[in-house]
């Protein structure tokens, strides 16, 4: 009997292997016991090293979110069902820099072989308008609105995917931008997958029409898109002497995207305040649509180009213990963070540990005597967060800028980011990314708590301009400095 077991094994084995190859990374399921061993993992580590997790729900909530959560899986899911199951649980949280990701092996068929619709939007006003198409020829007219994608109303094409995004609060602008920056991908995770997508579309004029557009892979697009005008440095100054302006564009806070750029910030903004003051320049615009950066400080050294007054851009961080978490076997490791925590920090209070106030970081800095001191404008949008969002914030408050566009992506109140700790799910292989500091910036927000810093003028993108390639804030502002020389 035993030996015609090990035969039937034996014979099955190579069945097994073979029903095993067909399944990829996009289509292996994980069974019930281990995606709550996953989701077990992901509890523990946002209550363990989040430094904000009950900012919006108090931690009895989330339990019983995270129980029905474990309750509901009963059945095998792939990596993107484990997602969109804890999704629930990272809304409640409320922090748009806590993000549950595919796996790794996922990822990158997302961005090189997995078949994507070749366009690029843009959200105006709730509807969806074309940007570019990535597939080298044009086949829809230039920035038509988007009405329909194989019968789905546009409409609910922006529910569907603004509803699959961690939203900062109660803050929507920053979904939008990542539509916008990631539609091909966001459509097919979070939409459908398909080989070809029949468009709806109306032009400028009011004129409907249809066109059938064929899917790429992100490898394809890179093959025969080229993308308009030429790249540009993250830092640049161009001069207005017409309107006696300079607009300086300031696309990354992050320290690593402007030393691949070879850019050193304290010299450059040396050099631009050199600049400003040969040009005899009476107005500065600052332009830092769609920057990130993860250390404050850089905030604070920009800021230094303008300031007047003594400022600071942080009145307070903190933590939430210090304690090295029980996932971090399957972290990657951040020694430095978590050694460093018992010199910086206050003993654990209230679920969490404050900076210390002699911290360097808290302390007020004077102004700059060469710095410029005439008119500043700060562009912004819902893709500046973090340390830009900061700069907005400090500029803002403080009465040394005007801030026009839109509501920045970092909440006005708090916000966390700083180092994150990132986890991969031992089972499903998920990266859950974790920011481990909360920000709280000097002075208080016009706006509600959970909104971002709103501008001083609310300047939309224009859908009428896109045609045009115009840049509708940017034409905005320019005609209102040219009216008050």
């Amino acid at each position: 009997m035993w030996r015609r077991a090990i035969g039937l094994l034996t014979c099955a084995l190579p069945l097994w292997a073979s029903l095993a190859a067909q399944y990829g990374p996009l289509e292996r399921v994980v069974y019930p016991d281990d995606l709550r061993d996953d989701l077990a993992i992901m509890r523990q580590t946002l209550e363990q090293a989040h430094p904000d997790p009950y900012r919006y729900r108090v931690k009895t909530e989330l339990d019983m979110l995270f129980d029905a959560i474990a309750a509901s899986m009963d059945t095998p899911m792939t990596a993107e069902g484990f997602i969109r199951a804890g999704l629930p649980v990272l809304k409640a949280i409320g922090d748009a820099g806590t993000n549950l990701e595919p796996p790794l092996g996922v990822q990158d068929l997302y961005a090189h072989t997995v078949p994507l619709i070749p366009i690029t939007v843009r959200v105006i006003g709730g509807r969806v308008y074309l940007d570019e198409e990535l597939k080298g020829f044009r086949s829809l007219p230039t920035a038509c609105e988007v009405v329909r994608i194989n019968g789905r109303p546009a409409t609910e094409i922006l529910a569907l995917l603004r509803g699959a995004q961690v939203p900062e609060g109660a803050d929507t602008t920053l979904l939008d931008r990542r539509i916008e920056r990631n539609f091909p991908a966001m459509y097919h995770r979070h939409v459908e997958a398909g080989n070809k997508f029949e468009v709806d579309y109306r032009t400028t004029d009011g004129t409907r029409g249809t066109q059938d557009v064929f899917a790429m892979t992100m490898d394809e697009m890179r093959q025969v898109y080229k993308p308009k005008g030429i790249d540009l440095q993250a830092w640049r100054m161009e001069e207005l002497p017409d309107i006696r302006c300079a607009w300086l564009t300031l696309s990354s806070f992050e320290e690593a995207d402007l030393a691949a750029q070879r850019i050193n910030p304290e010299r450059f903004l040396n050099s631009v305040m050199g600049a400003l003051r040969k040009s005899g320049a009476t107005s500065l615009v600052i332009d830092v649509r769609g920057a990130h950066g993860q250390d404050p400080g850089m905030a604070e050294q920009v800021f230094g180009l303008i300031a007047q007054r003594t400022y600071r851009v942080l009145q307070s961080m903190s933590i939430r213990s210090g304690r090295v978490p029980d996932s971090y076997r399957y972290a990657v490791p951040a020694p430095e963070f978590f050694a460093s925590v018992d010199g910086m920090y206050m003993p654990e209070a209230n679920g969490r540990r404050v900076l210390k106030a002699e911290d360097p970081r808290l302390k007020p800095l004077k102004p700059l005597e060469k710095a410029f001191a005439g008119k500043v404008y700060v562009l912004c949008d819902g893709m500046t967060t973090g340390a830009a969002a900061a700069f907005v914030m400090l500029a803002k408050r403080t009465g040394r800028a005007r801030t026009v566009g839109e509501e920045t992506g970092s909440n006005a109140s708090s916000f966390c980011g700083g180092r994150t700790i990132e986890v991969t799910l031992p089972h499903t292989g998920c990266v859950l990314r974790v920011p481990l500091t909360r920000f709280v910036p000097e002075g208080s927000p016009e706006g509600a708590a959970n909104r971002g810093e709103m501008p001083s003028y609310a300047v939309p993108q224009r859908a009428v301009d896109l045609a045009h390639g115009k840049d509708s804030v940017r034409d905005a502002l320019l005609r209102l400095i040219e009216e008050m020389q």
